[in-house]
């Protein structure tokens, strides 16, 4: 598993969860955007512009281009990101604070939003002898604290990131030393997770930035 720098410009485009779904359905072979519209219940011209965004970032690639009379399709595939993690530029984001915690917040707060959502449905269907063993939705928020090392809580993010992405390459060091990797501390971990198409179905996501149809050339694709 390989870090990689990212520019603001990518922050922006990853921070739509709705673009990781786009991702996960484009991963496997190439579709269009009606194949794409029609798996995840959008209309085509609002999802022109996410994709043309991710085709911009190099997180997608057109794989294959069609002809249909007047209609250009065409069809796009993700690159293959099962190895890669970016990791911002610090220097960068210091210089642009707000954005960067909009941008966290934008990946966060349908979470919070989901599981706050999850908690009122539960409140409110208990009263009429509706039994609950789980939230009505996928979203967990859980914490956990542990008193390790500086090496030890690096490898035990290396580990958690590796888990999640499925990767089967050694991650590599998350973070250059600072030289405190033996001193002991105790590290709060905060896990928030959430199924992306739940609070998308909710209307819990945040709209995107500039989200628009993008010309007339678009809509050929």
């Amino acid at each position: 598993m390989k870090w990689k720098n990212s520019n603001l410009e990518l922050l922006k485009i990853l921070a739509d969860p709705r673009r990781s779904r786009i991702l996960h359905l484009a991963a496997d072979r190439p579709v269009t955007v009606k194949m794409l519209a029609e798996q995840m219940g959008e209309d085509p011209l609002r999802l022109y512009y996410h994709v043309k965004k991710m085709v911009k970032a190099e997180l997608l690639e057109i794989k294959e281009t069609r002809q249909h009379g007047n209609l250009t399709e065409h069809y796009y595939q993700a690159v293959d990101l099962s190895e890669v993690v970016y990791n911002s530029n610090l220097e960068e984001n210091a210089e642009h604070l707000e954005t960067i915690m909009a941008l966290v917040h934008r990946r966060l707060d349908p979470g919070l939003r989901l599981y706050r959502k999850g908690l009122e449905l539960v409140r409110e269907e208990t009263p009429k002898g509706a039994k609950f063993g789980r939230l009505p939705y996928h979203v967990v928020v859980t914490s956990a604290t542990s008193r390790v090392t500086g090496k030890e809580w690096e490898e035990s993010l290396s580990r958690l990131i590796q888990s999640i992405t499925r990767s089967e390459a050694p991650p590599d060091p998350m973070f250059p030393s600072d030289g405190r990797e033996d001193e002991v501390g105790s590290y709060q971990y905060v896990l928030v997770s959430y199924r992306i198409e739940d609070a998308e179905r909710l209307g819990l996501l945040d709209a995107s930035e500039n989200e628009e149809e993008s010309g007339e050339s678009d809509r050929n694709e």
